[in-house]
């Protein structure tokens, strides 16, 4: 199976993890200077990528808050991959990621790779029931090699069936958090149609805790972590 790049995946699942819905509660961290890490694995656990997130600040517009916050992530060896600053929103009680451009200014410094992306924000209502269905989303990413003016690969990742499956308890290295459990499907072309099941966990005040990756004979391929948290 050929799988959504690492530190792309990280990114896109992590923009969602330290921000709140209604701008002061709910299944998301909204304090500025809230630091963050989640650490992305293999099929067989292994330490694939790291991803360290900073809320930077807020500001009132339109009914609701913008959000600013950096990440930065590194490979297992600790090079730095790629850097960004990203903005988010709240308002009318739903929180959106601004995925247009999203990763604009990411360059992964070891490669000389450009990543782009564009397409529909991701939304998370402030009330989250069992069977509640989200939005779906469409997002297309670019990455091209910048020195040499090389497209490498332009495709979309159609996010649908998002779904509430329910709350649980999930243990961390940082600690225990009651979470919503949510689940959607990933289909994008790469050397042929692809599909990937996925489920993230959000825990109320912390944003996503952990999330896990399957191919579509429902085997694991990859999982995210909180690996280090401060508020």
């Amino acid at each position: 199976m050929v799988k959504i790049p690492a530190f792309v995946l990280t990114f896109l699942l992590g923009v969602s993890a330290v921000l709140s819905q209604d701008c002061n509660n709910g299944y998301f961290a909204f304090k500025k200077g809230t630091k963050m890490q989640l650490t992305s694995y293999d099929k067989k656990d292994k330490i694939v990528s790291t991803t360290n997130y900073e809320l930077k600040g807020s500001k009132a517009e339109s009914g609701g808050f913008n959000y600013v916050f950096g990440s930065e992530t590194y490979d297992a060896k600790g090079n730095l991959l790629a850097k960004a600053d990203v903005n988010a929103q709240c308002a009318n009680g739903e929180f959106r990621t601004d995925v247009r451009n999203l990763l604009s200014d990411m360059t992964p410094k070891t490669t000389g790779m450009e990543v782009i992306v564009s397409g529909d924000q991701l939304t998370y209502p402030q009330l989250l029931t069992i069977g509640q269905k989200l939005k779906d989303a469409a997002i297309t990413v670019k990455f091209s090699m910048k020195d040499l003016g090389m497209n490498i690969m332009n495709t979309t990742f159609n996010i649908t069936d998002r779904k509430v499956e329910g709350f649980e308890s999930v243990e961390t290295p940082v600690g225990k958090f009651d979470c919503v459990k949510i689940s959607y499907v990933t289909s994008f072309r790469l050397m042929g149609n692809r599909t990937a099941k996925s489920v993230e966990y959000l825990a109320k005040g912390v944003g996503m805790v952990k999330s896990e990756q399957f191919d579509d004979k429902d085997r694991k391929q990859s999982s995210m972590l909180l690996t280090k948290l401060e508020k």
